[in-house]
């Protein structure tokens, strides 16, 4: 069983006091969510997509928490899931049918007959899946097209179908009394600038004003997250203004509405949650310092899938130290309380005087981390704080 608690009226998680006290209060490894922050930002890129109309749906992929889907559900946004149980987890939170697209590789037969039956939209991935499920009795599908077979430049990967194949499968659909009524597109993951979604994105929108039809386009997700925290960051008002010119054009070619669905990840969640851990031991080895801490890369996988973007660290001082002990900041390997080789969850140049039982922070883990986190090595579950 999950081990959250919700609270009301406490201080913002931004706040290194109130972070210190709910540690000492429900102890480490902690998650610490804070669902205003949450509230502002997906308040942030409804705003910055209202001009084109553009509905903001969420990859709950990037975090399965049922307090961060009810408040999303809560205020309007809709869900991408690609599983049955994140389907069941969806409408638990609130999500209703007309909010929830299913898009995933390799659907089984069964899992399209829960579709089917339950009256949610699918990506189909592939010409094999899109015959089976006209075949099972729907009227109508989206396509993923894949994004490298519409642009070069683009990095290959094993989703969706070409760009060649998708008016053959619109013909396809038809000798099976169906539609394809949308297309799906994954352009990326984690962009740090708009600008470089955007070349594929002009070409994806092009291509879908070539079939007629159409009442929806999902654009994906790929919005960043700067976790080092060194830049502007991702601008989603620039990002806005392109796909709203964009939306124009494809609706005025078609002739029609077409509605415009955008699924981020981490761009909607990352930032509102920080994960809290305490140092169990300090060593020099080698001519390097290590801090092993009480949590793992089992309770939070995000540095080890993905170690090209870490993450913040961050001290919670709570006690007095030597002003030259500040000062003297030596570069550390921030390393789990496990014996797997591999179980680093970052670096970060730390106080001199780094001792067991200080805190750190590990910020924007709101997304691809406790989503992500596993038994592995026994590692138990750590505590879930909600602020609100």
């Amino acid at each position: 069983m999950s081990k959250t608690k919700r609270l009301n009226n406490v201080g913002f998680a931004d706040s290194d006091r109130n972070l210190v006290d709910l540690a000492q209060t429900h102890g480490t490894p902690l998650y610490v969510y804070d669902l205003r922050r949450l509230r502002a930002r997906a308040a942030e890129l409804r705003s910055a997509l209202s001009g084109a109309g553009v509905r903001l749906f969420f990859a709950t992929m990037a975090n399965d928490r049922e307090p961060v889907l009810r408040l999303l559900a809560d205020v309007g946004v809709g869900a991408c899931v690609n599983s049955i149980p994140h389907l069941d987890l969806a409408v638990a939170s609130g999500f209703i049918p007309e909010q929830i697209q299913f898009t995933s590789t390799g659907v089984t037969t069964e899992d399209m007959r829960t579709l089917q039956r339950r009256g949610i939209r699918l990506n189909v991935d592939s010409l094999t899946q899109l015959k089976t499920w006209f075949e099972l009795g729907a009227l109508e599908a989206g396509i993923r097209v894949n994004a490298a077979s519409l642009k070069r430049g683009v990095r290959d990967d094993r989703i969706g179908i070409e760009a060649s194949e998708v008016h053959s499968a619109v013909t396809s659909a038809a000798e099976l009394n169906g539609k394809i009524s949308g297309l799906h597109i994954y352009v990326g993951t984690n962009f740090q600038h708009h600008e470089e979604m955007l070349p594929t994105l002009e070409v994806f929108f092009d291509f879908a004003a070539s079939i007629r039809g159409l009442s929806y386009v999902n654009i994906g997700g790929g919005i960043g997250i700067d976790y080092q925290h060194h830049g502007p960051g991702f601008d989603i008002g620039a990002f806005g203004d392109a796909v709203s010119e964009y939306t124009r054009r494809l609706r005025a070619r078609l002739e029609q509405h077409v509605e415009v669905i955008i699924e981020p990840g981490r761009g909607l969640t990352a930032d509102c949650a920080t994960f809290i851990t305490s140092i169990t031991d300090v060593k020099k080895l080698n001519g390097k310092r290590f801090a092993t801490v009480d949590g793992s890369i089992a309770v939070f996988p995000r540095p080890l899938l993905y170690p090209d973007s870490p993450h913040r660290v961050r001290e919670l001082r709570t006690g007095i130290s030597s002003p030259q002990e500040i000062k003297r900041e030596i570069e550390t390997f921030i390393v789990g309380r496990t014996t797997f080789s591999r179980d680093i969850l970052g670096s970060s140049s730390l106080s001199g005087d780094l001792r067991v039982g200080d805190l750190l922070a590990l910020d924007d883990a709101g997304a691809y981390s406790q989503s992500m986190a596993s038994r592995f090595l026994g590692q138990p579950e750590p505590y879930a704080v909600y602020l609100d």
